[in-house]
């Protein structure tokens, strides 16, 4: 989903806000974040980025303030693929190292920095020997974000590390800490292969919290991939499409094109060419170089 930008005068009263509260002393300048965070979540990154450098520069003691300016600017990065996107990711991994600095035992934080260095590219400090044992690290201080960070790493590598991911993964879900984030996150891995796994995980989500657009997610997504109960899949899809979450921490929204695929699919097996051609072409829109809805869409077209 595109990012809501805001307009000039938005902008200018953002700014002006800020400057007052600078000018406003200590007390005042601690209001920067919560402004900068809120900011964030409604998507509007660029103005969270200007207000995020300047709650740094007035706590630069504060890890939280360094660890938002992180996850902002690698979500900038990300965007803008231009030569700009070097400076910000550079930035955002400096910002991840400050906050992991100020509170080296936060998991948030050891976190966000594991992940920089697993995906960035080596040219802004990406590297994923580092990144490595840092999940090591982190694996010891919270069981649940090492487990997801070093499976990550260890899928990419070999035989033996891709076997070790299983046995992380095996143990986690015999297991499972984080409360429901953390069976979220087993849903959600089991998912991208192991949908009869992802099952029993989205069926006991739902059960806890039917509300939740996470676990309907879940539970939809592994309905899709094992064929059963195409209407059952679609109506949890279309509720978690409709129920989104805001954002997650780094501005973005939850829910990738792949969900539109996924509903896609679940109208394909409910023999609704029409719906599921919809479904696909929203899947497009997102990102129009999504290959498998390309491919689906290409062949709805041939069975006409």
């Amino acid at each position: 989903m595109r990012r809501p930008r805001l307009g000039g005068v938005a902008l200018a009263c953002l700014a002006l806000l800020a400057t007052a509260l600078l000018a406003a002393g200590p007390a005042a300048a601690q209001e920067l974040l919560p402004l900068a965070r809120a900011t964030a979540e409604r998507g509007k990154m660029d103005s969270a980025y200007t207000l995020l450098l300047r709650a740094v520069n007035a706590e630069p003691s504060r890890a939280e303030a360094h660890f938002w300016l992180a996850q902002v600017a690698a979500t900038l990065a990300a965007e803008r693929r231009n030569l700009s996107s070097f400076g910000l990711a550079r930035r955002s991994k400096r910002a991840f190292g400050r906050a992991v600095q100020l509170e080296p035992r936060n998991p948030q934080y050891l976190e966000g920095l594991g992940r920089y260095l697993a995906g960035a590219p080596g040219i802004v400090g990406g590297d994923r020997d580092s990144a490595r044992a840092l999940g090591e690290n982190l694996l010891g201080v919270d069981p649940m974000r090492g487990t997801f960070l070093l499976v990550g790493l260890l899928r990419r590598g070999n035989d033996r590390d891709k076997a070790r991911a299983d046995s992380l993964i095996d143990a986690f879900a015999a297991h499972p800490t984080g409360g429901r984030e953390g069976l979220v996150r087993l849903g959600l891995h089991f998912s991208r292969g192991r949908p009869e796994r992802a099952l029993p995980v989205g069926e006991r989500l739902v059960a806890e919290d039917a509300s939740d657009p996470l676990g309907r997610l879940v539970l939809g997504g592994a309905l899709v991939a094992l064929k059963r109960e195409p209407e059952a899949a679609a109506r949890h899809l279309r509720w978690a499409l409709d129920h989104p979450p805001s954002v997650t921490t780094d501005g973005r929204q939850y829910w990738p094109p792949s969900i539109w695929f996924r509903l896609g699919q679940a109208y394909l097996q409910m023999d609704r060419p029409d719906s599921a051609r919809a479904a696909m072409q929203e899947a497009l829109r997102l990102e129009p170089g999504f290959r498998p809805a390309k491919q689906a869409l290409d062949s709805l077209t041939r069975r006409r």
